[in-house]
């Protein structure tokens, strides 16, 4: 039990970057802060009478989660605590572990991307969760984009997977129910 309580909490520290970059994705939306990046990044552009993404995946958005992911790993990578690393920090790429902060950034915004355009074919509006599988897709889809894009620099073993999937999913969904608590949000899933 020891074992797994030790590896949830290193999955746990990877992840941080990324909720502190969801945080402020949830509160720069709540506030319409810098409007002018709030472009759709599918430019508008249709397949078969259906946008590609709808007008939620932005250009804001995504800047938001990678850059604030990127900067939120440096303490971590600058003031290490090896007892909370899945994998070691310092043998990344770019100092003080940037690369993995961008890259989980880059992986939770392209794993989102292949669920909301097939929402958008399916005709679901954008913000609306549409059928059974789409909810579970939403609480997933960016969670293995994340590990899938740190490839590069961490090869997660089967069991950090599953952890993922169970202590991130947790989160989302907490997380949304304190942003419809206090009124930031409209809705959990």
């Amino acid at each position: 039990m020891a074992a797994v309580w030790s590896e949830s909490l290193k999955v746990l520290w990877l992840a941080l970057p990324v909720v502190i970059a969801a945080v402020v994705l949830t509160v720069t939306n709540k506030f319409d802060l810098a409007p002018g990046l709030k472009l759709p990044l599918d430019r508008g552009l249709s397949f078969r009478g259906a946008r590609l993404f709808g007008d939620n995946k932005t250009l804001r958005g995504a800047l938001i989660y990678v850059v604030i992911s990127g900067l939120a790993v440096i303490p971590q990578g600058a003031f290490r605590v090896p007892s909370l690393e899945l994998f070691d920090y310092s043998q990344t790429y770019l100092p003080y572990a940037i690369d993995v902060g961008l890259l989980l950034g880059l992986g939770w915004v392209l794993g989102e991307l292949p669920n909301s355009f097939l929402k958008r074919q399916q005709g679901v509006p954008p913000g609306e969760s549409g059928r059974w599988w789409n909810a579970v897709l939403d609480q997933v889809d960016s969670l293995f984009g994340s590990l899938l894009c740190l490839l590069p620099v961490f090869v997660a073993p089967w069991h950090v997977w599953v952890l993922v999937l169970v202590i991130c999913t947790g989160l989302h969904v907490a997380f949304n129910a304190l942003f419809v608590l206090i009124g930031i949000k409209e809705n959990i899933l």
